[in-house]
């Protein structure tokens, strides 16, 4: 999906409310097949004065894979915070920032790595139970091993 950022740019400073969907193809992750369905933005962009365009917005979406334990085909509800900076140029010291042509913002990039950052936060919060994980715990809270 392309966002219009052309009036954006005529007017630096000024806030442009916009609501989306996102499309983004199944990809692997680590050896597993991964897609979010029902993706859906919603936030605000301005242009920073310098060419550059700051989005910052809400996603949301539902990821299919599989579980790492069973294989178990899961899905889940998904959401995830936006901070990005667009410019026309890349900038070889900026490597978080994303690139635009015209008037128009790729938003694909930027879900699809907010949506994985959300998905593999998700996956490391979760409480995993196993013949070690008595010993995980021993080792992460004293300070003497």
């Amino acid at each position: 999906m392309a966002l219009d950022v052309g009036n954006a740019l005529k007017n630096p400073g000024q806030v442009y409310a916009f609501e989306s969907d996102v499309e983004l193809p199944e990809m692997e992750v680590l050896g597993d097949p991964v897609r979010f369905e029902g993706v859906s933005v919603r936030g605000e962009y301005f242009c920073t004065g310098d060419s550059r365009i700051s989005l910052r917005a809400h996603v949301e979406a539902v990821v299919r894979t599989r579980c790492s334990r069973c294989l178990e085909p899961v899905q889940e509800p998904l959401s995830a915070e936006i901070d990005a900076l667009y410019a026309k140029q890349p900038d070889p010291d900026d490597p978080d920032l994303y690139c635009f042509e015209a008037h128009a913002l790729a938003l694909e990039d930027a879900v699809k790595d907010a949506l994985l950052l959300a998905m593999r936060t998700c996956q490391e919060g979760n409480v995993v139970t196993g013949p070690f994980s008595a010993l995980k715990d021993y080792v992460l809270n004293n300070e003497e091993v």
